[in-house]
């Protein structure tokens, strides 16, 4: 093989490889083309429902409702504190696609539970009453509510029993004598 050959032959081979590089980067740029406008065509619908599954999937959550327009996700429905709508704010903010989250969640705490006082009460009331035949008393949220008649001298003592329970409030109906 001569030196013509050989160089013809190396002139071959750098030609060739100039168009592998110029196709490789056609395509590269074409994939990148492709991946880019496959992203901006993902579906409202598809980014809510995601992002609703995640917030099924806390009981803290479960009366938040989660809607998606333009991948601006607005969140409605209550949550007992802040602490668990900020929760829900981050939450959605996490779920891809989404551009933005107007939160209106509402903070409303849950009532406190009064069952363990009213049994307490309850459990303490006959014993406060049984000098007291004529006063009757229901409890309710931790709150005694007194009914029927007392003479005046015996009310100062029946209160002094009554509190010693720790109510929230004694509501005192009974008619003193």
């Amino acid at each position: 093989m001569s030196f013509q050959d050989k160089e013809l032959k190396f002139n071959l081979k750098k030609k060739i490889m100039k168009v592998f590089r110029l196709l490789s980067m056609i395509t590269l740029i074409f994939a990148l083309g492709i991946g880019a406008t496959s992203c901006n065509n993902v579906k409202d619908a598809d980014i809510q429902n995601n992002a609703q599954t995640l917030l099924n999937a806390n009981p803290d959550l479960t009366g938040v409702t989660v809607t998606v327009q333009d991948k601006v996700a607005t969140l409605t429905g209550i949550v007992k504190d802040d602490a668990t709508k900020a929760y829900a704010e981050s939450t959605v903010a996490g779920v891809e696609n989404v551009r933005s989250v107007v939160n209106q969640l509402e903070v409303i705490p849950p009532a406190p539970d009064f069952s363990a006082l009213d049994a307490s009460i309850n459990a303490g009331l006959a014993d406060a009453l049984k000098d007291h035949k004529t006063v009757t008393a229901t409890v309710q949220d931790g709150v005694i509510t007194l009914s029927g008649e007392i003479r005046e001298r015996d009310l100062p003592a029946l209160m002094q029993k009554l509190n010693a329970l720790n109510p929230e409030q004694i509501v005192n109906n009974v008619t003193v004598k």
